[in-house]
């Protein structure tokens, strides 16, 4: 087996064995291939073994990427030569040398990650089901890999990967593809996430588009958030927060934009959403109406902090908000509210939305309290007099008019269906049945 070895004095006992994948390097303990010296970045490069060659690709280090002596960025290490990270030098080592016999498949360029290709998927009764055309575009060649295969293996494969690791590569592939969603970094060369972002927005607007990072900045957030991105999330670091990831991201290629609001509330993507930025430590301002009413959620740091809905305020107007089975949401950048009314952890409050979504129904006006209607209303008990003082005649009954029935109320919102926090991380779709089975079915895939 070939590898990679650490030759540096003190780091001598460091190395990597090399297969057919892409391999990180870099100090974080993220990387394939962990190098702990302070010279190193976190994630400073990246190789591949081709034959008896090792392909690499700086990704934007601080102290540089060397080959030769020379700063690469991309550049193929030849046997010999000697592979020098920030400080700490490094030799490939091969341990047989490859078959004459056998000639070698030429890889693609370093820049280029064939698209899979199109596959037609069938239902249970052989009927089409939807492809949608996901664009990842990213610098980190281990990463769109990981990405290929982690999304490509989900349910029904209802997704056709497509990837790219520069702005140029997308920009060709969203001219010759009619792309539904695109993914992309905003810490890429030359034209960055941000500026790319801004490009794809003027040019396709139509093409729903997610920025999935690694950097937590509410400066970047707020600038992805005015060019268009519907979404800016962060890149999780465990197979639960992809899967919500995917969840996500399979809600938004469902949604349809209407008067610039992302998503209807009969999603349930706003629990995705919510859950999302508490995880990653955001700061957000989730906007939510329909008819009746109309209410903003603050995340401020991964905390909400305050929520209002016509005069409600607080933890009422949150639970308020997230009863509405019909309408829309958005997510817009973070502004200071005028006042901070909600102390609970989001974890508790979304727990005691789903606790009473499950037991009561929701109905509200834009007074001051939130009205519970149960679900069953229990017949109202005679009092029993009290021995030590006389009983009282009954008053004679008094007639009862004839009245015309009248219709019941309607109410302005109904609770929503039941789903708690590990359903969410669990579920396949958003989409969550009625705890007792009737209702309106929903038109999404089944788990």
């Amino acid at each position: 087996m070939s590898r990679l070895v650490v030759i540096t004095e003190g780091l001598t006992s460091v190395s990597h064995e090399l297969g057919t994948r892409w391999v990180t390097i870099g100090r974080a303990d993220s990387n394939a291939f962990q190098i702990v010296e302070t010279s190193v970045s976190s994630q400073h490069c990246e190789v591949l073994l081709r034959g008896n060659e090792l392909v690499v690709r700086d990704l934007r280090s601080t102290n540089g990427t060397f080959i030769g002596g020379r700063t690469v960025t991309e550049a193929v290490l030849p046997p010999g030569q000697t592979l020098r990270l920030g400080q700490v030098e490094l030799r490939l080592e091969i341990s047989a040398p490859a078959s004459p016999t056998a000639p070698l498949t030429t890889a693609p360029a370093a820049t280029e990650v064939p698209s899979s290709a199109p596959v037609k998927i069938t239902g249970a009764k052989g009927d089409g089901l939807k492809i949608y055309r996901v664009l990842f575009v990213d610098d980190s060649m281990a990463f769109l890999e990981m990405v290929t295969d982690l999304f490509g293996a989900q349910k029904n494969k209802t997704w056709e990967i497509h990837t790219a690791g520069s702005a140029d590569k997308a920009l060709v592939i969203l001219q010759q593809k009619l792309i539904d969603l695109v993914v992309l970094d905003i810490g890429m060369p030359l034209l960055n996430g941000v500026q790319l972002l801004g490009l794809i927005h003027q040019r396709y607007p139509n093409v729903k588009k997610v920025v999935l990072t690694g950097e937590s900045d509410d400066s970047h957030r707020a600038a992805c958030l005015a060019n268009g991105a519907e979404l800016y999330l962060l890149k999780p670091g465990d197979e639960d927060g992809w899967r919500l990831i995917f969840n996500l991201l399979s809600s938004l290629l469902r949604w349809e934009d209407r008067n610039d609001f992302v998503s209807p509330l009969s999603d349930a993507g706003l629990y995705n959403v919510i859950q999302l930025e508490c995880v990653g430590g955001n700061s957000s301002i989730l906007e939510v109406r329909n008819q009746q009413t109309s209410g903003e959620i603050y995340i401020e740091g991964g905390a909400i902090v305050h929520a209002s809905a016509g005069k409600l305020v607080g933890e009422k107007a949150f639970h308020q908000l997230l009863s509405l089975t019909d309408g829309e949401f958005r997510l817009i950048p973070f502004r200071a509210p005028a006042e901070r009314t909600v102390q609970s952890q989001w974890e508790a409050l979304l727990a005691e939305t789903a606790r009473l979504r499950e037991e009561e129904n929701y109905s509200a006006d834009d007074g001051d309290t939130i009205l519970i209607t149960k679900k069953s209303v229990a017949k109202k008990a005679i009092p029993t007099p009290s021995p030590s003082s006389p009983a009282a005649p009954p008053p004679p009954p008094k007639p009862i008019p004839d009245e015309p029935s009248q219709p019941e109320a309607r109410r302005s919102t109904s609770g929503m269906n039941s789903i708690t926090l590990e359903e969410m991380v669990e579920a396949d779709t958003t989409l969550i049945p009625k705890p007792d089975g009737k209702g309106p079915a929903s038109d999404s895939p089944k788990k």
